[in-house]
């Protein structure tokens, strides 16, 4: 069957769409999921406070010292639409039915217009040859059906991951619970990262991002 979406999509499995919780009532600030990530995909470690080729997720705000009262998670969204995808020429950016959002890096031309794109902010730039990266949901874990390593060593539960139903049915009732407010469901038409905030999208050092499926992105001429 021919694919009506403007992107590439794929399936890794059973293609069953899954889903990150991230839980901010529960995240303690500690960055074993920012090391983990590094360290499942040969990143190296150091600069772990903002977001660059060698680092695909943050805790916001950068506080080193982890006294803030609202953490909050950072990195690809992994978008239903991704407009990353929807905007590269040479069509280098797959979203799987599963989830992930993937830069092909042989394929991707250093054109930079998923930079430009991107709702979030979140794609960046090696310093070798100007390609794009981010976070690929551990793409490969995925198709093992392991969960993505940033999950896997979290200390404290504060991330989770699932199936989608399983994943908004949970975040719905500990809303109920803990009166937090639930991010990433309808953000840039429904993301595959839900949030749990214990207050508003500033205090966790998030960007408030419209629900249009496709946002409008400046991309600059002669790029």
């Amino acid at each position: 069957m021919t694919n009506k979406l403007p992107f590439p999509t794929a399936r890794l499995n059973d293609g069953q769409k899954q889903t990150i919780l991230f839980d901010a009532f529960k995240c303690i600030g500690c960055r074993q999921c920012v090391e983990g990530c590094k360290d499942w995909n040969n990143l190296p470690r150091g600069n772990s406070f903002a977001l660059s080729p060698s680092t695909w997720i943050t805790i916001e705000p950068p506080i080193s010292d982890y006294v803030s009262e609202y953490w909050g998670r950072n990195s690809c969204r992994h978008c239903d639409y991704p407009m990353c995808a929807t905007v590269c020429p040479v069509e280098a950016i797959t979203k799987y039915d599963e989830g992930p959002v993937v830069i092909n890096h042989e394929v991707c031309i250093r054109c930079q217009y998923c930079t430009y794109a991107c709702p979030w902010g979140v794609v960046s730039l090696l310093d070798t040859n100007g390609k794009a990266v981010k976070c690929t949901m551990c793409v490969d874990r995925l198709a093992e059906n392991l969960e993505p390593f940033c999950v896997h060593m979290c200390p404290v539960g504060a991330l989770e991951f699932g199936p989608r139903t399983e994943m908004e049915a949970k975040v719905e009732a500990r809303a109920m619970e803990t009166k937090g407010h639930i991010h990433g469901k309808q953000e840039a038409g429904g993301t595959q990262v839900l949030y749990l905030l214990s207050d508003g999208l500033e205090s966790h050092g998030l960007r408030q991002v419209g629900r249009e499926k496709y946002p409008v992105a400046p991309i600059p001429l002669g790029l």
